[in-house]
């Protein structure tokens, strides 16, 4: 478990005249929730690139547990992303792809199928970790890319809009079952929604972003009273 400080950040893309990121400062706590908040182009997704590395920042700190991350690269932040793409490897199974990751670390067999079966129970995946990318559905495609980013057990686990693509009817237990595992897992997450239902049902606290910046930091309580 870890804590995230973000001190005076900002990113500009090239060619690009306003910056995407513009000054943003706050701070997550070791083992919080934490839902950032807004439309399209408010920020979102920079911010949570930029804490996984993907994006460098060109101006303020972002610093794990005290230490400055800012330069380190993606690969030595222990930080990890599940994108609204699924990105399944088509050629692996269900198992497979949850345990690519670890094999690449080292972690032995009996750890890696320790690690896998503990989170397919946990997402309902067991009858299906033979299966490959095409016999899944897409809340099964969903599931599989969240098990692989929570088996690498990280310090901090982003999330950028994991349940855009799901449909209506599998959409709030999906949610659900993700804010379970966080709270069971208890790693420091950062979760972006434009969702301000998914924002109050998830959070233990939700920061509000609007061109760039960060407009307010609220409990749920708070921000059910002002929607």
């Amino acid at each position: 478990m870890s804590t995230v400080t973000l001190t005076d950040v900002s990113h500009r893309y090239p060619a690009t005249s306003t910056a995407a990121v513009d000054g943003v400062s706050f701070r997550v706590h070791d083992g919080e929730f934490l839902v950032l908040l807004g439309p399209a182009g408010s920020g979102k997704s920079t911010i949570l690139r930029m804490i996984h590395g993907t994006e460098r920042p060109s101006r303020g700190t972002i610093e794990i547990d005290g230490q400055d991350v800012t330069t380190v690269p993606p690969g030595d932040r222990d930080v990890t992303m599940a994108f609204e793409n699924y990105a399944l490897y088509p050629h692996m199974d269900v198992a497979e792809n949850m345990g690519f990751a670890l094999r690449l670390s080292g972690i032995s067999e009996d750890e890696i199928d320790r690690r896998v079966s503990d989170a397919a129970a946990r997402l309902g995946l067991g009858a299906v970790l033979r299966a490959r990318h095409d016999d899944l559905d897409g809340l099964q495609r969903q599931k599989v890319a969240l098990a692989r980013a929570l088996v690498r057990n990280p310090r901090v686990f982003v999330m950028d809009e994991p349940l855009a693509n799901l449909a209506p009817a599998v959409h709030d237990t999906t949610r659900d079952q993700i804010r379970t595992l966080q709270q069971d897992l208890g790693i420091t997450t950062l979760y972006a929604t434009k969702s301000a239902e998914d924002a109050v049902a998830v959070a233990d606290r939700i920061a509000l972003l609007e061109k760039g910046r960060v407009v307010g930091v609220h409990s749920p309580e708070e921000l059910s009273r002002r929607i």
